[in-house]
């Protein structure tokens, strides 16, 4: 959708900001007042240029038939990755092939970090390269110091080990731990017979 990257903060404020400024775009106020009315029932992110909607079936045709014309496609999850548990999800592949964890700082993690546990959590994942990774530029350069202020943001790890040293140094900042596991698809299991 075009302009969709105006919507970034999405909080209700900015919003609310959104939509009194754009009243000759009624397509981008029709898609802020959704987000406003609907957010407890779906997630949503912006990227580039797509506005991308995880929902239920009902919240999902309520979109297509509002954004039709903007409606790029759809997919619907198996639903044996429903009965995964709350911060857990289900996919086909590993993220980036091995991290099986994804830590996702508080909002205004500069907030409750000291300078010193802030430098110390970015010396462990320098220290643990190959079980750790940061791909966020602004948790990067938050991390390294170049930014004394991080709003947003996560970095993954690979084992559940790792945590504890992470809760250890860093809890004060972490919002929350997203697990990853990788379901098989039934039809590609190979059957032996004995």
């Amino acid at each position: 959708m075009p302009g969709s990257l105006q919507f970034y903060p999405t909080t209700d404020h900015h919003l609310q900001d959104v939509i009194v400024k754009n009243k000759e775009l009624p397509s981008v106020v029709k898609l802020a007042s959704f987000i406003l009315n609907h957010r407890k029932l779906m997630n949503f992110r912006f990227q580039n240029n797509y506005s991308i909607f995880y929902s239920d079936k009902k919240i999902a045709q309520e979109l297509v038939g509002m954004f039709w014309d903007y409606w790029y496609g759809s997919e619907s999850v198996d639903p044996k990755f429903n009965k995964l548990g709350k911060n857990t999800v289900g996919c086909k592949k590993l993220p980036h092939g091995k991290y099986k964890y994804q830590v996702y700082l508080k909002k205004d993690v500069h907030k409750y970090l000291t300078n010193s546990e802030r430098e110390n959590l970015w010396e462990f994942l320098e220290r643990n390269i190959d079980n750790c990774l940061v791909t966020n530029k602004y948790v990067l350069d938050y991390l390294e110091g170049k930014y004394p202020h991080c709003y947003h943001g996560y970095f993954y790890i690979n084992d559940q080990k790792m945590l504890t040293p992470i809760y250890m140094i860093a809890q004060k900042g972490i919002d929350k731990v997203i697990k990853f596991v990788a379901i098989k698809n039934e039809r590609n299991k190979k059957t032996t017979r004995k």
